[in-house]
């Protein structure tokens, strides 16, 4: 029996939709500790600064305490700013990426991104005390996991050591710093610092996130699956 064309174009629709909303909820790893001196990492606006001993760093820690890194995947954006002593984000503090020549993500082996405020002083390129980040996507998301690296460019952490995150700047969560950390919380800002109760040195290592679908995709698809109610609702009436 042939088909009537609105409920082709119906099928065809709810299926675009489904699958932009699978695809909306893919997990994508925002990977800060992998920065290459080629030009081959997606970090702003810098490429290969010279930072602490063999490192690298994408900010020019030199000069510029202020300013963003930006970074790109899987369609999502993300923000970077950073804070010292309670200054405003992105003024008064640099964000910085560092590496690790012997970066092997499979063993937590290397760095990530930290916090300079002090102006030619290439010991302080981790997250230490009265540091913090900020961390701003394009879109809501859902954060499933953090990583974290020591001082040591690794993943050993003392067991009482701390650290402390938040999704509005307002209300902090503090626990155990460790190589990979749950969350599952949905936001769109994430906040990280070093936590003043406990805390060691460390740098953000990686975010793995899923972009949350907005309202509207669910209403379209809402509206797809009514059209084919309707249509099935039609050719049966007819068939009556």
């Amino acid at each position: 029996m042939k088909k009537s064309p609105y409920f082709l174009k119906a099928v065809v629709t709810s299926a675009v939709l489904l699958v932009g909303m699978s695809a909306a909820h893919a997990q994508t790893v925002f990977d800060f500790a992998n920065l290459t001196n080629g030009g081959a990492g997606n970090f702003l606006p810098t490429n290969g600064v010279s930072c602490t001993g063999g490192d690298k760093c994408s900010s020019n820690v030199s000069s510029v305490l202020n300013g963003t890194l930006s970074f790109a995947s899987g369609g999502l954006v993300v923000n970077v700013m950073a804070s010292y002593n309670g200054s405003a984000f992105g003024n008064g503090a640099a964000v910085v990426q560092d590496h690790e020549p012997a970066y092997n993500n499979a063993t937590f082996t290397g760095a990530g991104l930290g916090v300079y405020h002090l102006k030619n002083e290439n010991s302080d390129d981790n997250i230490t005390a009265k540091e913090s980040l900020k961390l701003s996507f394009n879109q809501a998301v859902t954060i499933s996991a953090i990583g974290l690296r020591s001082d040591g460019h690794n993943a050993r952490f003392d067991s009482d050591k701390k650290f402390e995150y938040s999704f509005d700047n307002l209300s902090w969560t503090r626990t155990n710093l460790a190589g990979s950390v749950a969350l599952n919380k949905i936001g769109q800002d994430f906040y990280i610092r070093y936590s003043e109760h406990s805390g060691a040195q460390f740098y953000l290592s990686s975010m793995t996130v899923a972009a949350v679908p907005e309202p509207e995709t669910y209403a379209m698809l809402l509206a797809g699956l009514g059209v084919l109610g309707a249509v099935a609702r039609r050719r049966q009436s007819k068939k009556a």
